[in-house]
């Protein structure tokens, strides 16, 4: 008699063959796991992409849903962060051009998702930098907190997004076509996602590829001289988007 683990790797394997019949396939009662299981990816996938859901409509969204399933089954038993790639998988559908920003829209759901599931971390605040100086705090690598993602968008996804979570959404944000940035953090344990200039994505990316904080400020003047470099982290700071970098986290007050 097999093992635990073997038995179920192979339970596991015959619910995703399909309709080819084995030895478990021809147990009675074995047709409602199979019938459950993608039925409960399917609701997986919804719970972390509602806006794509409703752009797309009930119906559509569940076909494509379960094609998607079928070709990335889950790694995980946890569902919570299941759906990596469905963004990708959007946009190699053949109508994806009447809808071009639905990837867009999905993939700032998957971030959102990516935050919500990531681990904790000690958050820099702006008087961990008062306590540094100008000169002092201007000379660290600021590492981004683990929970924070952003992107650069070609559509106006951001605000498609956000007015289909919004009461009265549309009547209060107008969408108009151009190019679009968020941040997603968890500064208080709930995830947020704002809009964000061209200009701020510039200088979360720098910090992002270790650029110290003076470097991203002279990066930043070079490409955009009318940004305000001290306003803009403080924003960036103030939304819990760095962890607190060692030097701070060992220093004695």
């Amino acid at each position: 008699m097999p093992d635990l683990a073997t038995f179920q790797l192979a339970f596991a394997n015959a619910v995703a063959r399909g309709q080819t019949r084995g030895a478990l396939e021809s147990q009675p009662g074995f047709a409602v796991y199979r019938n459950t299981t993608p039925n409960a990816l399917i609701e997986a996938l919804r719970a972390n992409y509602p806006v794509t859901a409703e752009i797309v409509g009930d119906e559509a969204f569940d076909e494509l849903a379960f094609d998607f399933c079928g070709r990335r089954p889950p790694a995980d038993p946890i569902l919570l962060g299941y759906g990596e790639g469905f963004a990708d998988y959007l946009d190699g559908q053949v109508w994806i051009g009447e809808l071009p920003y639905l990837s867009g829209v999905a993939r700032l759901e998957r971030l959102c998702t990516e935050a919500h599931i990531a681990a904790d971390g000690e958050t820099l605040i702006a008087a961990d930098l008062a306590a540094l100086g100008a000169e002092g705090w201007m000379g660290l690598r600021l590492p981004l907190h683990p929970a924070t993602r952003f992107i650069w968008l070609r559509t106006p996804a951001v605000t498609i997004w956000q007015a289909h979570r919004a009461e009265d959404g549309f009547e209060r944000l107008e969408p108009q076509w151009r190019a679009e940035g968020a941040l997603i953090t968890r500064p208080a344990g709930a995830v947020e996602a704002l809009p964000i200039s061209a200009a701020e994505h510039r200088l979360l990316s720098g910090l992002r590829l270790g650029e110290r904080a003076g470097e991203a400020a002279a990066a930043l003047a070079d490409v955009y001289p009318e940004a305000d470099f001290p306003l803009l982290f403080l924003c960036l700071v103030n939304r819990g988007a760095f962890s607190k970098p060692p030097i701070l986290r060992t220093r004695k007050d």
